[in-house]
């Protein structure tokens, strides 16, 4: 067993340049403006971004890039609760797996609130304000195809707005969980999206191929299909609208999922 005198002995907490470097980060991210209208002041895009960043530098200099990401995952959680996130209903799949994934993404400081189904979760995020979902994510064949309610009238203020896990070492492959709020989509430098369209005659790939966007269709709900796009395109895209001018009817951006 290790004796706690065998790490290199400090000064004091003061001269700590591992707590001074974190309190400065905290401080910076706590008192960080709201975005216009309130809010909590969640930013998946930006959060992911700086992640990437940090796990580049520690490469540099031998620190574990994953347990840095998940250190910072944390972080951000606990900034998020003490700005005003006051829940993430977490339901669907097998829950102990949901949550375990939804503790990768948040860490321990926020509340986080396991619930009976899906759209549970959904509708009371949409009743709750400074809250989130933790749900599977849409691709998993075991997720219920939950994704075409966000296509309902009630919830088309949703949007998914992260996955986990995201982990530098993580094989290419999807995520377990989906992040989904009242919140815009905005890039984080490297994303794919998410999109929804009614797709009757199989045709939405070649449409979107048209228009300039590398797409596939991964699920399908009769109709509807789930498109999975492969960098980042903003909901009020031109190319968007071109390819519903083209007849790809009810296409809509539900998604982004910062890559890690």
């Amino acid at each position: 067993m290790m004796a706690a005198d065998s790490f290199h002995p400090s000064s004091g907490a003061s001269e700590d340049g591992f707590l001074a470097a974190l309190g400065q980060k905290w401080r910076e991210m706590r008192d960080a403006p709201l975005p216009a209208g309130g809010g909590i002041g969640f930013r998946p895009a930006r959060e992911a971004a700086e992640m990437r960043r940090l796990c580049r530098e520690a490469a540099l200099t031998g620190a574990p890039a994953d347990a840095v990401a998940r250190m910072w995952r944390s972080l951000c959680g606990d900034v998020a609760a003490a700005r005003g996130l006051k829940a993430v209903f977490v339901a669907g799949g097998d829950v102990s797996l949901t949550l375990e994934a939804g503790r990768g993404y948040f860490g321990f400081g926020p509340d986080l609130q396991p619930v009976v189904g899906i759209r549970d979760a959904l509708d009371r995020v949409m009743t709750t304000p400074g809250t989130l979902a933790c749900i599977p994510w849409p691709e998993h064949a075991g997720g219920g195809q939950w994704w075409p309610m966000l296509n309902e009238s009630r919830f088309q203020d949703l949007r998914i707005v992260a996955g986990w896990p995201a982990l530098p070492s993580d094989t290419p492959g999807m995520p377990q969980v989906a992040i989904v709020g009242r919140l815009p989509i905005e890039p984080s430098g490297d994303d794919e999206m998410l999109a929804t369209a009614h797709d009757d005659h199989w045709t939405a790939e070649k449409m979107l191929q048209e228009v300039g966007l590398r797409a596939e269709v991964v699920t399908r709900a009769r109709s509807l299909a789930l498109i999975r796009i492969a960098d980042y395109v903003a909901p009020d895209d031109r190319r968007i609208d071109l390819a519903r001018l083209a007849g790809l009817d009810g296409l809509r951006v539900v998604g982004v999922r910062p890559r890690p």
